[in-house]
């Protein structure tokens, strides 16, 4: 079982490292993850592999939001508690810049190039710590539902979900928060940045278990009073 607990990336080594890959023709080098990530990175470079196959993205000149949501999934389903992996790994970002640089630095690449705020730099960026938090969410105890759900987002969804405060806290909240947002035709930005910026003034002073109607209720509330003001 990988020891997440003694894995040491801080932002300085990564920075070092991040610097020494090099895009080749056909591959990036160097990728050599530690012995105990060789299982994982072949996992995650067979999920990578069948999405593409699937989806026919080798013809894109540019992945974006849908492979953002298929490969968040995999890595959603791959990195499970079987692995030790669990919320309090994922809120370390040694874990994700590792993953980033040493593991699957190919696949980062095919997503964002060679842009460090994705691969470890700005901490709200790192691009396999987001769609892990967007998954973890949204979560609605399988990959075909949680798909469904979250089909017709978009990237800035995803941005603006995971970098709201209170990451990890109210889980249950967000999940139920994110099936609500999937009936709503109108998928703009705005209606969701309103709808979590009540919601973080809210949390202050409420518990939204405790409302009546528990935490549908808190969430439904949420979005009547947004399209009331309007």
């Amino acid at each position: 079982m990988i020891n997440w607990e003694n894995l040491n990336c801080d932002i300085n080594k990564a920075s070092k490292d991040f610097e020494k890959l090099k895009v080749k023709s056909t591959s990036i080098e160097p990728i050599n993850p530690r012995n105990e990530f060789i299982e994982l990175r072949q996992k995650l470079i067979k999920a990578r592999d069948n999405i593409f196959e699937a989806y026919n993205l080798d013809k894109v000149n540019k992945l974006d939001y849908p492979f953002d949501l298929l490969f968040g999934l995999e890595v959603y389903q791959i990195l499970n508690e079987d692995i030790g992996f669990a919320n309090r790994v994922a809120t370390n970002d040694d874990v994700w810049r590792y993953l980033s640089i040493y593991v699957i630095p190919d696949i980062v690449h095919s997503r964002w190039s060679l842009n460090a705020d994705h691969f470890y730099k700005i901490s709200r960026r790192i691009w396999l710590k987001t769609i892990w938090w967007y998954i973890h969410l949204s979560w609605r105890g399988n990959k075909k539902d949680t798909y469904e759900i979250l089909k017709n987002n978009s990237t800035d969804t995803i941005l603006q979900l995971v970098e709201r405060p209170g990451i990890g806290y109210y889980v249950e909240m967000y999940r139920e928060l994110m099936l609500q947002y999937s009936t709503f035709e109108d998928k703009s930005r705005d209606l969701f940045r309103r709808v979590l910026k009540l919601n973080t003034a809210r949390l202050l002073t409420i518990s939204p278990e405790l409302v009546e109607g528990g935490l549908q209720g808190y969430v439904s509330d949420l979005f009547e009073t947004v399209q009331n003001r309007d």
